[in-house]
């Protein structure tokens, strides 16, 4: 990991992407209607993501190294809600497909990959695979609304509005 305070060229961005490494499918908890607790879970990536800003930079001020932190939690947190949608359609009592396993489980379909190689799949690799279905995926009502502030107070409204439904 880089644990230099450097700020210049792309240091921040290898920090942030190491420190992001983490693999949410032991750690997801679920409503008692067995959905995804989007608020909350959107509240633990953000305040990570200002956790790692604020260690990394010593300041809690808005910057665009904020921006950076918070871009690498809403590819998380956009993971987790299209891995969600794949565990309401094809999850099953033998299979559930918790945390990221959904999108691993697309992961496996369309790389071929063994289900060994699909867990040590980073989040930013595995976003890299599931591109074009991130790319396409349209965020649930309640999704968009828990991460919509954060992203429009920073200045990263652009980045949700593909993930909206139409009309929103």
């Amino acid at each position: 990991m880089d644990t230099s305070n450097e700020i210049d060229g792309h240091g921040f961005t290898r920090y942030i992407r190491n420190c992001h490494k983490t693999q949410w499918s032991s750690t997801v908890t679920y409503n008692e209607d067995n959905r995804l607790p989007y608020q909350k879970t959107w509240k633990n990536l953000r305040d990570e993501a200002a956790d790692f800003h604020e260690a990394f930079t010593g300041s809690s001020r808005r910057t665009k190294h904020l921006q950076t932190a918070l871009k690498e939690a809403f590819r998380d947190y956009l993971l987790l809600c299209y891995s969600e949608s794949v565990r309401l359609e094809l999850g099953t009592e033998w299979a559930p497909l918790e945390g990221l396993e959904g999108a691993r489980l697309i992961a496996m379909e369309k790389m071929r990959l063994m289900p060994l190689e699909a867990r040590e799949l980073d989040n930013q690799t595995l976003a890299h695979v599931l591109h074009r279905e991130l790319h396409g995926f349209t965020l649930p009502e309640q999704a968009a609304e828990a991460c919509r502030f954060d992203l429009s107070d920073n200045g990263l409204y652009p980045m949700i509005q593909p993930h909206l439904r139409q009309g929103a």
